[in-house]
């Protein structure tokens, strides 16, 4: 008998008038075999061509059966520990999403991300030896406990919502009875600046450099007096949109209407998507001076092929920030290069130190919450603290006659 692999996706296909999952049947020495879905001709908005389409179209059909085909009815189970919940149903479950709309959709990049937390810190704990169905709120417990405190209070939060959202899954999906045992466990690591550790190497220092920088006018002044193009107006975007790498790529020239740029779409990778949430579409202002910088910019590149603002000239498709930042920024600027994020950051603190209300920053960087804006968005500026300080001892001596 041909050897079982450890999860299998099938093939959606077109076969014989109908759509269909093409899979292995290891109950009968693997022959390739076909699951139907649904005839060809009741689905005429989908083409043949158009697989991924017809995968969301029976998303739950073919749910039900990869978790048959794989490992028994998973719902069913009573072998599975944590670790092969999470390879055989869970990654398949985020696979999905990723082709979703909507609320479902799920960003491949946070995908990537909890696969990081699974390899790092699930995969080979103790914990994720556990059978799914017998975890207590105890084992939840002890298993975040068991995580380097020397790891952020952040990170902690990340591995702890990860394991939440198997569990959500596993018990929508009746592989888990009862409450989430993840709810109400308490998240670790340092919260303060004086607990965290010191960097470890010279690559972890400038992770940490660029995690806490928020470019100064000054800073974003130098760049725009010594870069070159593409990378100056893309700079300028940055620094004066507080729009991210991803939203940047995805800027077409008709996005840009009058003062206002219009976020359609961001592109990551190779990938093309919807943005991050509702609050990433509404309209962003384009200040006077980005106006005029990107009406330069068009008589130098106009618009060609699907007319992307920001386009490699070789094959006209959305410019890669990634090596932009890396070969035509850097040695521009003295090596004062903090990433592409340090721009929003850079945008939400100086906007904050110009007394702009918080509300209005969060409208402007598009949170969904205010509360993001505060915590991640808005750097404290110890001088700005201090000259405020001075002016309530000021106003205290002045006005009130208190006294040293």
């Amino acid at each position: 008998m041909a050897g079982r692999p450890r999860f299998q996706k099938g093939q959606i296909t077109v076969r014989g008038g109908w759509w269909v999952l093409r899979y292995r049947d290891y109950a009968d020495n693997g022959a390739r075999k076909d699951f139907k879905l649904g005839p060809v001709a009741d689905y005429p908005d989908i083409r043949a061509t158009e697989a991924h389409k017809a995968e969301l179209r029976f998303a739950e059909k073919i749910g039900k059966f990869r978790t048959e085909i794989n490992e028994g009815h998973i719902s069913s189970s009573t072998g599975l520990t944590v670790t092969q919940f999470i390879e055989q149903s869970y990654w398949s479950r985020l696979d999905w999403r990723t082709k979703a709309t909507g609320e479902l959709h799920i960003e491949p990049s946070t995908v990537d991300g909890y696969k990081d937390i699974y390899k790092v810190h699930v995969q080979n704990n103790p914990f994720g030896k556990l059978l799914l169905r017998q975890v207590r709120g105890i084992d939840a417990r002890r298993f975040i406990e068991s995580i380097d405190q020397k790891l952020s209070h952040q990170t902690h939060l990340r591995i702890k919502n990860f394991m939440s959202g198997v569990f959500t899954w596993a018990i929508t999906d009746e592989a888990y009875s009862g409450p989430n045992p993840f709810d109400g466990v308490k998240a670790g690591g340092w919260t303060k600046d004086s607990e965290r550790p010191a960097p470890k190497n010279e690559r972890e220092r400038k992770i940490r450099e660029s995690n806490d920088h928020a470019y100064t006018l000054e800073e974003v002044a130098d760049m725009m007096e010594k870069l070159p193009e593409p990378a100056r107006t893309v700079c300028a975007v940055a620094a004066f949109t507080g729009l991210t790498r991803s939203e940047i790529r995805g800027l077409k020239w008709d996005d840009l209407k009058n003062d206002t740029i219009h976020v359609r779409r961001k592109v990551v990778g190779n990938r093309i998507g919807p943005t991050k949430t509702d609050a990433r579409e509404q309209g962003v202002y384009v200040a006077p001076i980005l106006q005029k910088m990107l009406g330069k910019y068009r008589k130098e590149f106009p618009p060609l092929g699907d007319r992307w603002i920001f386009r490699g000239e070789r094959l006209l498709r959305p410019l890669d920030l990634d090596n932009l930042s890396r070969r035509d920024i850097p040695q521009y600027i003295s090596g004062a290069w903090f990433g592409w994020h340090a721009f929003r950051r850079g945008l939400g603190t100086r906007l904050n130190e110009l007394g702009v209300d918080d509300t209005e920053i969060q409208s402007i960087l598009r949170h969904a919450d205010i509360s993001t804006s505060q915590a991640y968005y808005i750097l404290p500026n110890i001088e700005r603290a201090k000259t405020g300080m001075k002016k309530l001892s000021e106003v205290a001596r002045k006005n009130y006659g208190i006294r040293a």
